[in-house]
C-alpha cells in the first residue's frame, strides 16, 4: 500500500513494513519540496525503483540497497530545483522487510 509524505515538515521520517509478498512494491510518494531522500532496509536487502505499480512487482529497472546502510539520494538537479520526482517504489525480497524512508527539504 502507498505511503504518503505530506510535505508539512522536514526532514520527516517513516518506517513502513513492505508487503508481505516478496518482490512487492511499495511507492513512497513525496508531497512538497523535498531534496534529499534516505533510505533503509533493516536486516533484509532491499530494491529501489522510479517506476512501478504501488502493490505489483518492483519494476525490472531497479537498483539493490544493502541491508542496515543507509542509502541517499537526491532528489533534485545539480541547482537544488527539483526535477520531478514525486514518487519511488520500495520493495524486499524477504516478506515484511521494515524500510525506514526519510525526505529532506
Amino acid at each position: 500500500m502507498a505511503e504518503t509524505f505530506d510535505g508539512a515538515q522536514y526532514p520527516d521520517i517513516k518506517r513502513i513494513t513492505l508487503s508481505g509478498t516478496p518482490n512487492n512494491a511499495t511507492q513512497v510518494v513525496i508531497q512538497g519540496s523535498a531534496k534529499t531522500a534516505t533510505v533503509r532496509f533493516e536486516t533484509n536487502a532491499g530494491k529501489l525503483a522510479f517506476e512501478g505499480t504501488d502493490a505489483a512487482a518492483v519494476n525490472a529497472a531497479h537498483i539493490l540497497v544493502t541491508a542496515d546502510a543507509s542509502h541517499q539520494f537526491s532528489l533534485t538537479d545539480g541547482l537544488g530545483v527539483s526535477v520531478g520526482v514525486t514518487s519511488f517504489f520500495i520493495a524486499s525480497a524477504t516478506a515484511s522487510t521494515v524500510c525506514s524512508v526519510m525526505l529532506e527539504g
